[in-house]
């Protein structure tokens, strides 16, 4: 499989102040589904503009489909972009607005009434030709800006933030309407988005960001189970995270100080990690087990209930341990039992679902503490 996209060192700065990307290098596989997911103002949306020929970067290389963009204006790319407000033309009506790119392309008549038809029954808009993006709802006008990005056929389709506008349900309907229109078209298709829900659920390949700089890429399951730094591991997905310092191994099983007393961890880089060395120590809410459960846990630690979420499927409780830590248990709704508030309770988790990750992050000077913390 050839790749979509390579970036090599790619560095982009606002002014002299604002370093908006730093060193970035990446590629994307041709036809792989690769969100781009972190915190607002981290480099995502700088990024696709700079993919797109919207901006330029100050240095680095950049490759479209082999071919390197260095002066290319962005009509000249075979991209197309979908922008986070949508930007359609308020004076046009559907046809005319998802027309628009195929005219400048000068695509005959025939052609144009022809692929745009087809490309509105692909977002499920037929019929709606002749609205006014005034007169559609914002799930729809958000559906017509897609559809005027996919119409072109870009080799590449850019997509920002483009559920951060609708409600949740919408966002459920849209992200499965994302998958099957990707799968139909087979493009290659780059999404940012801040929420990790969307990324897990619907990337190919998810590449974590932080400030301009690349914190992991992987496939969903490999950022979430082994995630290379304690940002990534916070980024993606909710975890229970410890400052710990190694004190000793007996075999595989590595002992840890950390403030809520110690524990235990069986992790895959063990013979990297010696005795003496600052780790976090993680693990996630779903893998903690709650009383007579926790009895037969590597892990066995009392603390007390703080409070509760329903999400429908799961509920998430949250225990205080020791004299302010804080843990998470995500347990599925079907197995809730009776826990009262303010009671304590014996949570417990097996050495096996413990993660020990040593990089605080990619960006230099901070350490565990300041990371896990947020000192």
């Amino acid at each position: 499989m050839g790749k979509a996209l390579e970036t090599k060192e790619l560095v982009k700065w606002y002014g002299k102040e604002v370093l908006a990307l730093n060193k970035v290098t990446f590629d994307v596989d041709a036809g792989d589904f690769f969100v781009i997911v972190g915190p607002s103002g981290c480099g995502k949306s700088t990024l696709l503009k700079i993919i797109a020929g919207i901006l330029d970067y100050d240095s680095g290389k950049l490759y479209i489909n082999g071919v390197d963009m260095k002066n290319v204006p962005s009509y000249k790319r075979d991209v197309s972009m979908m922008l986070e407000n949508y930007a359609l033309f308020p004076h046009m009506n559907v046809f005319d607005n998802v027309a628009f790119g195929l005219r400048m392309l000068g695509k005959d008549k025939s052609e144009i009434e022809k692929e745009v038809k087809e490309a509105l029954k692909l977002v499920g808009l037929a019929g709606l030709e002749k609205r006014m993006p005034l007169e559609l709802s914002g799930g729809q006008r958000q559906r017509v800006a897609l559809a005027r990005a996919l119409v072109i056929n870009p080799s590449i389709l850019l997509l920002d933030e483009p559920l951060s506008h609708v409600d949740y349900r919408l966002q459920r309907k849209l992200m499965e309407d994302l998958k099957e229109i990707h799968r139909k078209v087979g493009n290659t298709f780059i999404l940012t988005t801040h929420v990790q829900e969307h990324a897990l659920s619907l990337a190919d390949t998810v590449m974590v960001m932080n400030t301009g700089v690349i914190e992991q890429i992987g496939k969903p399951e490999e950022v979430y189970n082994n995630p290379a730094t304690v940002f990534a591991a916070r980024f993606v997905g909710e975890i229970n995270l410890f400052s710990a310092q190694i004190k000793s191994w007996d075999g595989e099983l590595c002992y840890l100080n950390t403030e809520i007393g110690e524990l235990k961890a069986n992790p895959k880089n063990k013979n990297a990690l010696p005795s003496g060395d600052k780790v976090a120590y993680a693990v996630r809410p779903e893998r903690v087990k709650i009383g007579e459960e926790a009895r037969l846990c590597d892990n066995k630690i009392e603390a007390k209930l703080v409070s509760y979420y329903y999400f429908g499927h799961y509920m998430e409780y949250v225990f205080q341990a020791g004299d302010n830590t804080k843990i998470k248990v995500s347990v599925p709704t079907e197995k809730v039992g009776n826990l009262t508030l303010g009671s304590t309770y014996l949570l417990g988790w097996s050495a096996k679902d413990a993660l020990l990750i040593e990089k605080p992050c990619m960006i230099e000077g901070l350490d565990i503490e300041e990371v896990i913390y947020g000192k």
